[in-house]
């Protein structure tokens, strides 16, 4: 995807940050009225926006998850430079001055605007939705390939699968508190897989050693170490962390700052 530069201004200036969203909003080919889709609307002395063929008034953010809670252009612009920077949601609150429920969903939104991007991604919503008796949770395989990688949801293998693959097939298998992980299968470095505290059999809760996706310099340590410094992720969130890390993974040395702004402008919510 293209960068986007975002100015340092932008982060504190109203009237930069909108004027700077809505040239985002143009070159992803999101203007118009976010009601009827009109493309003739006109500014108002307010700033806000009006459409001249349904009369409805609006913003820049209206109808896109860059609407949640209420923040201001200027405000999503630093909270987005927070997040790459990777800075936790307690301490982006209080940078921001806004409530952490605040900053916590709109990180979210983040990632969901990262999964969103992914090949793979109405498959994983799918999966995340729903939550049959056996695939629960779902499994990912990681994928290593020339300094890039690649986190695949893997449909037809069960969460139950990997117990029974340790004990009979004698797959190796560790973990990060309730975040499962193998070795080798199927041509992925390994699998991971994250549930409950109760979802881990006795199976699954010995930790083998010498899996290849602990090799230093990898993604899989790149990724440990942040889940670590988290304390802990849900199952249902998991999913969420494992895309956006391989997009960071994927994206060293770009701008990311300007790949999320765009990510994030170009986000709507899908409507199922």
């Amino acid at each position: 995807m293209e960068e986007f530069p975002v100015p340092a201004n932008a982060c504190s200036d109203e009237t930069a940050a909108r004027e700077l969203v809505a040239s985002l909003c143009k070159t992803v080919g999101a203007t118009g009225c976010p009601r009827c889709r009109g493309e003739r609307i006109y500014r108002l002395g307010s700033g806000r926006l009006r459409c001249k063929a349904c009369g409805y008034t609006f913003h820049e953010l209206t109808g896109r998850f860059m609407g949640i809670g209420g923040l201001s252009c200027s405000k999503w612009l630093s909270l987005i430079s927070l997040f790459a920077d990777e800075r936790p949601v307690k301490e982006a609150a209080i940078h921001l001055g806004v409530a952490y429920n605040t900053v916590y969903k709109a990180m979210d939104a983040l990632r969901q605007a990262i999964l969103y991007q992914a090949i793979d991604a109405r498959q994983i919503s799918q999966a995340l939705k729903a939550r049959r008796a056996g695939s629960w949770p779902p499994v990912f395989g990681i994928m290593p390939r020339q300094g890039w990688v690649f986190v695949d949801l893997i449909p037809d293998v069960d969460a139950t699968d990997l117990t029974l693959f340790k004990l009979h097939f004698r797959l190796k298998t560790s973990r990060v508190g309730s975040v499962v992980y193998t070795g080798p299968m199927r041509g992925y470095q390994g699998l991971v897989c994250c549930g409950g505290p109760d979802w881990l059999t006795p199976a699954l809760r010995t930790k083998d050693s010498a899996l290849p996706l602990d090799e230093d310099g990898g993604f899989w340590p790149y990724l440990r170490r942040r889940l670590e410094k988290l304390q802990g992720v849900s199952a249902e969130k998991f999913p969420l962390y494992l895309k956006e890390f391989e997009y960071r993974w994927n994206h060293q040395g770009h701008d990311m700052k300007g790949l999320l702004t765009r990510l994030a402008v170009a986000f709507v919510p899908s409507g199922e």
